[in-house]
């Protein structure tokens, strides 16, 4: 199984926990959410910049498989210690294994671009992007495909923070697809919205480190994510049993009949 995706999977379970036995072993506990920090695959000062900050995984954007392919030959002798995935607009079967046999962890593709063979490929994690137009009669259907995750993409922009119309997307689509669940950070996003991030069911972030002082920006969200509670609030529910005016009124009548029966 994809590393990325034997994290997921921990977290969900409510583990989080770490693992190993004794008190010898030197045992390490997975944040609530993974931080997976985003860079170009041809940058190689900046992808060792993202791995001295600790993310839970990297993520290199290709534009162009074969151009890349000796930064990612390279990248898995250097970085085998953290787990690796690449985001591709388009991919093809031969793509997928390619990257396998290149020690690629996991792929975030389009699934618009995307021939329905590669689903039956194994030996890596298999990342959906859907974007936030996608009707919920869609979403629903993923939950029966091949992919392990998917990855959702909040509106960029100035806005500092959520808006609630932005939030009722979300929670349409993260609720809709039954897949483990990852979002990208907008640039101009507050690390605030974390805590939203995890109440919709988000169990890794990918931070982008072309951006501006990419270093502070990761050290910012993780330290959000250990803010996090240990536990999801549960949302308060009323739940109220109504019957149909129809019934109310023939159940009215019926005791009205009853009471001009007696003497």
């Amino acid at each position: 199984m994809s590393k990325l995706i034997e994290k997921l999977e921990r977290i969900s379970e409510g583990s989080g926990q770490p693992m190993g036995f004794g008190a010898v072993v030197s045992r390490t506990k997975i944040s609530q959410i993974l931080t997976i920090a985003s860079v170009p695959a041809g940058n190689a000062q900046l992808i060792t910049v993202a791995t001295k900050e600790g993310p839970d995984a990297l993520l290199l954007t290709v534009d162009n498989l074969e151009k890349d392919s000796k930064a990612l030959a390279k990248m898995n002798r250097d970085r085998a210690e953290i787990p690796w995935g690449v985001s591709l607009e388009t991919v093809s079967k031969e793509d997928i294994a390619q990257l396998i046999e290149l020690g690629c962890d996991y792929v975030i593709f389009n699934p618009a671009r995307a021939p329905a063979a590669i689903l039956m490929e194994e030996g890596i994690g298999k990342v959906l992007r859907i974007d936030a137009s996608l009707p919920e009669s869609l979403a629903k259907a993923i939950n029966r495909l091949q992919v392990d995750a998917v990855l959702l993409s909040p509106a960029s922009g100035d806005e500092p923070s959520f808006t609630v119309h932005q939030l009722m997307i979300l929670e349409r689509l993260a609720g809709s697809t039954g897949k483990h669940v990852l979002a990208t950070m907008p640039s101009g996003l507050s690390t605030s919205d974390i805590e939203i991030f995890w109440g919709l069911g988000v169990r890794g972030v990918i931070v982008d480190m072309a951006g501006e002082q990419p270093e502070q920006r990761l050290s910012q969200v993780k330290e959000a994510i250990q803010k996090l509670p240990a536990t999801r609030k549960k949302s308060k529910e009323k739940f109220r049993a109504t019957l149909p005016m129809t019934s109310r009124s023939s159940e009215k009548e019926k005791r009205e009949e009853e009471e001009e029966e007696e003497p």
